[in-house]
């Protein structure tokens, strides 16, 4: 039986952790304990660990909220040199902690440019937990990331037996098991009977690449996100600029708008040379780039949400694209 090669990188999260108590699924983000890559293997059942040959690759052991772009720089870079200095590598899977899963598959699949298929995988319950569900979502992220038709769909996030693409999945629910959904247009596959399929092929995907001159350490721009609500007075649009952010991106009622006191803070920032650009809080939908926004130099999200809107405006900026050729990739679908 041939027997795919997967490198699984673990870098923390719930799927790496544990509790004294089987009831607990809240205090153990505190109180618990660390499991290694091996561990995470050692709880899937021999014959499932059989059909695989897994190289399990240690990055980090942290949370997923104590992640920064310049984490997941590190991580881009351990992935490329692992696929480049491993031929035989059908895929790479990655365990990351679900609170910002959604932004390091975004990050990963803008930079990334490898020919294997790049799985990003948590867990919703620590591994002690009743019903624990890492083990089921590890194994359905090797089923996947050695699936041949799994290669060219850019980073792909499995969770509950759903296959989605990076830059289209959210965090929905706090503790269900169905927590990621693709909520504009699906998941693009599913796992079902120890098989993969894909339901729907990929559109074009926003690309940013590795940014030129970027190193270990470097400096990457400010991008912070401003929170609207009625009665926003503009204040914290106001702070992020004096705390030297070079993008905002405004997480606007639906579709896509502020308050006055918010719009006169944002123009103020544009008068600065601040790229801001308008998404909105809403669970699904886009963001056009109406004629106020083309007339005030505000550019709009599309179908990105604003999270990974500031990731993709973080990198642009650091790569030195200009308004132009952000807003293209914003209107991608």
């Amino acid at each position: 039986m041939h027997r795919p090669v997967i490198a699984i990188i673990s870098t923390g999260g719930t799927i790496a952790r544990q509790a004294m108590d089987p009831r607990d699924t809240v205090d153990y983000a505190e109180i618990g304990t660390s499991l290694g890559g091996s561990d995470l293997l050692a709880a899937l059942p021999e014959d499932v660990q059989a059909r695989f040959v897994v190289r399990g690759i240690p990055f980090s052991s942290c949370d997923s909220v104590e992640m920064t772009l310049s984490r997941w720089f590190d991580l881009a870079s351990l992935i490329s040199q692992t696929v480049a200095t491993q031929p035989d590598l059908a895929g790479v899977v990655i365990t990351h902690g679900t609170s910002s899963l959604e932004e390091a598959a975004c990050f990963l699949d803008l930079v990334l440019d490898v020919p294997r298929p790049v799985v990003v995988v948590g867990a919703q319950r620590p591994a002690s937990a009743i019903s624990a569900d890492g083990p089921a979502n590890l194994y359905a992220a090797l089923l996947v990331a050695s699936a041949p038709q799994a290669a060219g769909r850019g980073v792909l996030v499995v969770s509950n037996n759903e296959i989605h693409a990076a830059q289209e999945v959210t965090k929905a629910s706090t503790y269900q098991l169905e927590t990621f959904r693709s909520p504009d247009f699906g998941p693009v596959g599913m796992i079902e009977a120890n098989r993969v399929f894909f339901g729907r092929g990929m559109g074009p995907r926003r690309h940013i690449g590795w940014p030129q001159g970027y190193g270990p350490g470097g400096e990457i721009p400010r991008v912070d996100i401003c929170y609207s609500h009625a009665g926003a007075d503009g204040v914290a649009i106001r702070a992020f600029a004096h705390a030297g952010a070079r993008g905002l991106v405004s997480a606007g009622m639906l579709p896509g708008m502020c308050t006055p006191a918010e719009n006169a803070a944002f123009d103020a920032a544009v008068a600065q040379g601040i790229v801001v650009v308008q998404a909105s809080a809403g669970y699904c939908g886009g963001v056009v780039r109406r004629q106020e926004l083309l007339q005030r130099g505000i550019l709009a999200a599309g179908h990105m949400r604003p999270k990974q809107a500031r990731i993709l405006l973080a990198l642009a900026l650091l790569g030195g694209a200009d308004t132009n050729a952000i807003q293209s990739l914003y209107d991608m679908p």
